[in-house]
C-alpha cells in the first residue's frame, strides 16, 4: 500500500465522522433545538462587551415612583402632561416622543393638552398596532392621529420573552403602513441633518445616511422560524439599563434641569416606575445565574433611536449575520477541528494511540479559540453562531475517540487470533517431532496415528471441496446473467447486420418482420436515450444561462430592429418543434422609439424567452380548444419620457392568480413535466430588472390572455 493510500485509510474515520456530525448538528439547529442556547450566548456577548460612550443626543423624561406619589393618580392628568410638554418645548428639542397612551382624555386640562398637541409639530404619540401575547392593541390619540403624528410602539418578542429585534415600520389590520416610534423620531432628527431614507433598487434595503438597513429574515443568526412580519432589524443595544441621560417628571416641572439639556435632542417621555409594568426583558436583563432585571420600554426605544441615528451620522454598524451555506461551512470546519486537532492520535503498528489528557486540553483550548473568534466577530458587529460549532467540536472529538477505541479493539482481536494460529502451528510441529522420535518404538501406534491423520486430512479436503463448489455455484449465477445479456445483445446486432448485408434484396416476410422487430427495439431505445439526453442538455444549458454573471457590452441599438430579429428567432425556433401549427404574430412599433442604450444580446435573449413562453401558451390552448381557436401574439412598443414600454400579449390559457408572483422564481413552471425548466422567465427577469433596472408587470385572465408589460430605460443605468 502506498503512503498516499495508507494516509487516506488512516484518516477514513475523520473523513466520515466530521460530515456526519455536522449533518446532525445542522438538523438539530434547523428544528429549533439550539435556538434558546444561541440567543443566550448572544446575550452574554452583549453583557461582556465594553461599554460604549453614552449617546448625548437622547434625553429620557421618566415618570418614576416618586412622581406617582406626588401625582396620586395614573394616568397623568392632561393639564400636568400639557405643562410638561410646554416646558420641554421651551428647550427647543428636535423631536419629542410621548411613550404614554393617550387614546382617552384624562381631565382636568384636556383642552390645554389638545392645544399643545396641535402646536407641537415635532411631537409623536404612540399606539399599539398588533398587540402581543400580553396586551391588546391600543388606539392612538385621536388628535395626533388626525395630525398624522402617531407611531407604533410594538416590539417583536422572542420565544424567551426578550426583545432583540425592533420594527422600522409595520402594517395594521387595514394593511396601512405605520412607522415605529424609534424610526419616526430618528427621521425627524435626521431631517435637520439633510438625511432622508432612500429605498435601494432591490426594493428591500433602505439607505439612511451612512448605514443601509436590510430586513430581518426568520432564520437569521440563531433564529429558527421567527416571525418576520413588518420591517424588522436586529437591535445593537448601546448599553444596559441607565445608559441614557434620564430626568424625572418632577424635575422638569420644578425647573430643576439645565435650560439647555434638551436643545436639539430627541426627548422621550415614558414611565420608569416598576409599578406601571412598562418593562421589557432584553439581553442585559440577566446572566446565567441571576434573576432577570427588565429594562423600561422607553429605554428600549432610546436604544433603537440611538442605533438609527448613530448609524446614519457616524456609520455605527448594524448586527450582521452569515448566510446559511456559510454557516454550514463554519460548523463543518469546527467538526473537522474536533476530529483531528483535538484528538492527538497516531498509527503505530496498526494501532491508534490516544492521549486523553491532551485531548481534554485541546478541547478546552480550541473551544476557547472558538469563543474568542466569535467574540471578536461580535465586537465587529457580526453575529456568528457559537453553539452549533461548539457542539460539533466536542461531538466530533468524542465520536472519533470512540471510533479509534473500537479500531484498537478490533486490532487487538486480530492479534489474538494470529497468536492463536501461531500457537496451534507450534503445537502441531512439536507433536510431529515427538512422533518421529518414538516411531521405531511404537510402529503400530504410529501407523494408527498416520491413518487417523489421513482421515482428518480427507475430511478437511472434502469440506474445502464442498465450500469451493458452493462459492463457484454462487458466482456462476450472476456471471451467467451478465454473459447471457451480453450474448443476446451481440447476437441481435450480428443477426441484424448479416440479414441486411446478405439478404438485402431477397428477404422473406418472416425475415423482414424479424429484422424490423430487432431494429424497432434498437430504435426505440436510441430515441428514448436521445430524448432524455436532449432534456438533460436543455436543463443544463438553461441553468448555465441563468447562472451567467458576465454580460455583453452595452451599446446604442435600434430597438425595432432588435425586436424584429427576436420575433423571427423565437417564431422559427417554435416552428422547428411545431411545424404544422400557425400563429398570427402582430406588431405595433412606436415610431418615436428609435435607439436605446442596452446590452442587445441579453435583451434579445429575454424577449425570446417571453415570446417562447407566449407560443407555448397559445399552443396549449389550441390543444384544448381545437381548430376553432385562432392563436395570436401581439408585440407593441410605446415611447415614454425616459423609458420605453414593451407589451407582449398572447390569447393563450392565462396564468392563475396564485402563480403570477411565482413565475419569475427559478425552476417554477406551470408546464407539464419534461416540457419546461422554469428558468426562462427567471432569466428574463434578471436581465430586465436586475441588469437594466427596468420593470416587469404581468396581467392575466385565465382562459383569456396574458400580457407582459416591460419598461426599459432609454439610457443605460447599470453599473
Amino acid at each position: 500500500m502506498s503512503n498516499k493510500h495508507r494516509k487516506i485509510w488512516e484518516w477514513r474515520g475523520v473523513l466520515m465522522i466530521a460530515p456526519t456530525v455536522t449533518f446532525f448538528v445542522i438538523l438539530f439547529r434547523a428544528i429549533g433545538l439550539l435556538q434558546l442556547l444561541e440567543l443566550s450566548a448572544l446575550d452574554q456577548f452583549f453583557r461582556v462587551r465594553p461599554q460604549e460612550k453614552p449617546d448625548d443626543k437622547i434625553v429620557i423624561v421618566g415618570v418614576d415612583e416618586s412622581d406617582l406619589e406626588r401625582l396620586k393618580v395614573w394616568p397623568i392628568p392632561d393639564d400636568t402632561l400639557a405643562n410638561l410638554l410646554e416646558k420641554i418645548k421651551k428647550q427647543n428639542p428636535r423631536a419629542i416622543g410621548l411613550d404614554i397612551y393617550r387614546d382617552l382624555p384624562v381631565e382636568p386640562g384636556h383642552k390645554n393638552l389638545k392645544k399643545v398637541f396641535e402646536t407641537t409639530p415635532q411631537l409623536i404619540g404612540i399606539q399599539k398596532v398588533v398587540g402581543n401575547g400580553h396586551d391588546e392593541s391600543v388606539s392612538p390619540s385621536p388628535i395626533l392621529a388626525r395630525l398624522k403624528r402617531s407611531s407604533a410602539n410594538d416590539f417583536p418578542w422572542d420565544v424567551d420573552g426578550k426583545i432583540r429585534r425592533g420594527f422600522l415600520y409595520l402594517s395594521d389590520a387595514d394593511k396601512e403602513m405605520i412607522f415605529s416610534l424609534g424610526f419616526r423620531l430618528s427621521l425627524i432628527y435626521l431631517e435637520k441633518e439633510g438625511i432622508e431614507p432612500v429605498m435601494m433598487p432591490d426594493k428591500v434595503r433602505i439607505k439612511l445616511g451612512k448605514v443601509t438597513f436590510s430586513p430581518f429574515s426568520s432564520n437569521d443568526g440563531g433564529y429558527v422560524g421567527a416571525a418576520d412580519q413588518g420591517y424588522q432589524v436586529l437591535l445593537n443595544y448601546r448599553g444596559p439599563k441607565g445608559t441614557f441621560k434620564t430626568v424625572s417628571l418632577s424635575q422638569v416641572l420644578n425647573n430643576q434641569v439645565s435650560p439647555n439639556l434638551m436643545r436639539d435632542k430627541v426627548v422621550l417621555i415614558g414611565s420608569t416606575a416598576k409599578s406601571l409594568k412598562d418593562y421589557l426583558l432584553t439581553p442585559y436583563s440577566s446572566n446565567l445565574l441571576t434573576i432577570p432585571e427588565p429594562m423600561a420600554g422607553v429605554e428600549v426605544h432610546a436604544n433603537i433611536i440611538s442605533q438609527i441615528i448613530g448609524g446614519a451620522l457616524n456609520g455605527r454598524p448594524l448586527l450582521k449575520t452569515m448566510s446559511d451555506p456559510l454557516e454550514w461551512v463554519w460548523i463543518l470546519s469546527w467538526s473537522f477541528v474536533g476530529a483531528t486537532l483535538t484528538c492527538h492520535w497516531r498509527y503505530k503498528e496498526g494501532v491508534a494511540k490516544i492521549s486523553f489528557s491532551r485531548t481534554t486540553g485541546s478541547i478546552l483550548l480550541y473551544g476557547g479559540v472558538l469563543v474568542g473568534v466569535v467574540y471578536v466577530a461580535f465586537l465587529n458587529a457580526w453575529w456568528v453562531p457559537i453553539i452549533p460549532p461548539l457542539i460539533s467540536l466536542v461531538s466530533s472529538t468524542v465520536v472519533i475517540m470512540s471510533y479509534t477505541l473500537w479500531e484498537n479493539l478490533k486490532s487487538s482481536y486480530r492479534k489474538i487470533e494470529e497468536y492463536s494460529r501461531t500457537l496451534e502451528i507450534k503445537v502441531e510441529e512439536r507433536t510431529k517431532e515427538l512422533q518421529n522420535k518414538n516411531y521405531q518404538l511404537d510402529q503400530t501406534l504410529q501407523e494408527l496415528k498416520s491413518a487417523q491423520k489421513q482421515m482428518i486430512a480427507q475430511e478437511k479436503l472434502a469440506f474445502l471441496g464442498t465450500l469451493t463448489a458452493g462459492i463457484a455455484h454462487e458466482i456462476r449465477n450472476p456471471l451467467n446473467f451478465v454473459k447471457n445479456f451480453a450474448t443476446i445483445s451481440v447476437d441481435l446486432t450480428e443477426e441484424l447486420k448479416e440479414e441486411i448485408d446478405n439478404q438485402s434484396q431477397q428477404l422473406e416476410a418472416e425475415t423482414v418482420e424479424y429484422i424490423d422487430e430487432i431494429f424497432g427495439e434498437l430504435k426505440d431505445s436510441i430515441v428514448e436515450i436521445e430524448k432524455q439526453g436532449e432534456r438533460i442538455e436543455g436543463i443544463i444549458l438553461s441553468m448555465m444561462m441563468h447562472a451567467q454573471k458576465e454580460s455583453g457590452k452595452r451599446e446604442k441599438i435600434n430597438f425595432k430592429s432588435l425586436l424584429t430579429e427576436s420575433i423571427q428567432l423565437a417564431y422559427h425556433s417554435f416552428k422547428a418543434k411545431r411545424n404544422n401549427f400557425e400563429i398570427a404574430i402582430k406588431s405595433s412599433f412606436d415610431e418615436e422609439v428609435e435607439e436605446i442604450e442596452i446590452v442587445p444580446q441579453d435583451i434579445s435573449r429575454a424577449v425570446v424567452n417571453f415570446l417562447s413562453n407566449a407560443c407555448d401558451a397559445v399552443y396549449a390552448k389550441h390543444k384544448e380548444k381545437g381548430e376553432a381557436f385562432e392563436p395570436e401574439i401581439l408585440i407593441a412598443t410605446f415611447s415614454l419620457d425616459d423609458s420605453v414600454k414593451l407589451i407582449i400579449r398572447d390569447n393563450g390559457q392565462g396564468i392563475a392568480t396564485e402563480n403570477i408572483e411565482k413565475i419569475f422564481n427559478p425552476f417554477f413552471t406551470t408546464k407539464p413535466p419534461g416540457e419546461g425548466t422554469g428558468l426562462g422567465l427567471s432569466l428574463a427577469n434578471e436581465i430586465i430588472v436586475g441588469q437594466h433596472q427596468g420593470e416587469i408587470k404581468v396581467e392575466s385572465v385565465i382562459g383569456s390572455h396574458t400580457e407582459f408589460i416591460i419598461v426599459l430605460p432609454k439610457k443605460w443605468v447599470g453599473n
